[in-house]
């Protein structure tokens, strides 16, 4: 399994990628557009570690949720008219809320690779930031820009996950005449961690996540199909 610095290194190399061929190709209109796509991929890189309880992935998520859920509250109290105790204790209440409790809620339910380390969480959230994106006033390609921006982030982890899971043997000293095959073998070998970052879901302990991630894949293909038609029309 790569650790956490390689992680990131491709994911950075993705998102330098992407934001050139997007300019390029004029998918985004602005240098600033590229950058956000450039970040986009390295947050999606991180992502499927989301899993890992003991990882920074996870932790960086939901303190940054953290931060957004109590500047969100402070904004609704703000114009509600709330006292001041109440706009001091709620957005503190929210923070905490989201940064212990929501987060060992998460990682008591979820285990490492497991339905995050899967094809079909990387097509959710393709799916899923360009459902959000769809909200905003983004040009078509750049919400495209954005949500392949990250999902290939995610997909370069679960590859760079699936190299990691093939490890070098011991070369055989022995001079006898061998077919490719079994030179192969022989200098091959795979952990047993290999086939667990691009699986389908099926070979998942439990199969309730993979159950769920299908049912709401199937919900967001609904929900995006009016912007994937454009998008494909608009490719070719």
């Amino acid at each position: 399994m790569a650790d956490f610095k390689t992680h990131l290194s491709i994911g950075s190399l993705t998102g330098f990628s992407l934001a050139v061929i997007t300019y390029l190709f004029d998918w985004v209109h602005n240098i600033y557009m590229a950058v956000i796509i450039y970040f986009a991929a390295i947050i999606g890189s991180f992502l499927p570690d989301m899993d890992s309880n003991t990882g920074h992935p996870v932790k960086i998520i939901f303190e940054f949720y953290a931060y957004m859920t109590a500047g969100l509250v402070v904004y609704y109290l703000h114009d509600n008219g709330f006292g001041v105790y109440w706009r001091i204790f709620l957005p503190l209440a929210s923070f905490f809320f989201v940064k212990i409790i929501l987060l060992n809620i998460f990682n008591k339910y979820t285990s490492h690779r497991g339905i995050f380390h899967s094809v079909p969480a990387f097509l959710i959230v393709f799916l899923l930031v360009l459902l959000v994106a769809w909200s905003t006033d983004l040009p078509l390609m750049e919400k495209f820009s954005l949500s392949l921006a990250v999902s290939l982030g995610y997909l370069s982890h679960l590859v760079l996950d699936e190299i990691y899971s093939v490890k070098l043997l011991n070369p055989s000293k022995s001079k006898k005449k061998r077919s490719f095959s079994e030179i192969i073998s022989r200098h091959i070998g795979v952990k047993r961690s290999f086939g667990t970052a691009l699986d389908f879901g099926f070979n998942q302990k439990e199969k309730y996540p993979a159950i769920i991630a299908y049912l709401f894949l199937f919900i967001l293909l609904i929900f995006d199909f009016k912007i994937i038609k454009e998008i494909v029309k608009r490719l070719f």
